[in-house]
């Protein structure tokens, strides 16, 4: 059995602060052991599923989070900056067949309360993420495009607003773990990884198990996939990008053949928009 796990931060057991998610700051080393940490809780669980094939993706931010010298040997790990990852989130999902999806470490959409740094993939950029006019988060998106590949997605960990929206988009039929109760943007009441990890472990060897009982999220096709930005400027760089075509002035409406091809198109756009001109061109 193949496995695809989407791994971010913000929804890690005891992260709660920019400090522990940002390269540089100086709680970001403990980040990233708590976030490999859970990553390997769950993998564990999985190969007592019996998972044969486990393909983790760093998803966060600079995407070289997890520590590989650490990580659980029975998984392969996408590591390296996302302007080398055409499909960020979800590189290399549609390059082999997968039986299912977990999202670990996962976090709400953008304007969700109470949550740990909710935002929409770029929260320096994005707005608002609509597909077929319903505000989406990653959870939601991200389920979405593996869903047209025919994956489902079984299992979501992170904070109690996190795993409602999961519930919410994927159904109750999923298996989720929540590791925090956020209480507001840097603050939770957490429990130690200690408790968390097994609950990762058993939570992701039961999903696997009844991965039979969960359907391929699959909105209505064709998509139509709806970007808001947050500046002009941010508008202006993206109106560039192929497959997009501008609403109004910070809205863009996302093209693609496939919905693969669209959460292409959107994270180009994206690149586009938060790219940073030279100052003598700026």
């Amino acid at each position: 059995m193949n496995v695809y796990v989407s791994v971010d931060i913000e929804g890690i057991s005891g992260v709660v602060h920019a400090d522990m998610m940002t390269p540089g700051e100086r709680e970001y080393d403990r980040g990233r052991r708590l976030m490999t940490a859970d990553a390997n809780a769950v993998v564990a669980g999985l190969v007592r599923a019996g998972a044969t094939y486990i393909l983790v993706n760093d998803s966060h931010g600079p995407m070289r989070n997890l520590l590989i010298e650490e990580l659980n040997p029975a998984a392969h790990l996408i590591t390296g900056t996302g302007d080398a990852k055409e499909a960020c989130q979800l590189e290399g999902a549609d390059e082999q067949a997968f039986d299912a999806a977990v999202f670990v470490g996962y976090h709400a959409m953008a304007r969700a309360r109470p949550a740990i740094h909710p935002h929409t993939i770029a929260g320096v950029a994005v707005a608002e993420l609509r597909l077929n006019g319903r505000a989406v988060g990653e959870t939601g998106i991200n389920a979405a495009v593996l869903g047209s590949l025919g994956v489902p997605t079984v299992m979501v960990t992170g904070d109690q607003t996190t795993v409602a929206e999961a519930r919410a988009f994927l159904g109750d039929g999923i298996k989720t773990v929540t590791v925090k109760q956020a209480r507001g943007r840097n603050a939770a009441i957490c429990r130690p990884p200690s408790v968390t990890g097994p609950e990762l472990t058993e939570a992701a060897a039961a999903a696997l198990a009844a991965r039979g009982e969960v359907d391929p999220y699959r909105p209505e096709q064709p998509w139509r996939l709806e970007l808001d930005l947050n500046t002009l400027a941010q508008a202006e760089r993206a109106s560039r990008t192929a497959n997009v075509e501008r609403l109004a002035p910070q809205t863009f409406l996302i093209g693609g053949a496939t919905p693969w091809e669209q959460y292409r198109s959107l994270w180009a756009a994206l690149r586009a928009a938060l790219y940073e001109p030279a100052a003598w061109l700026a």
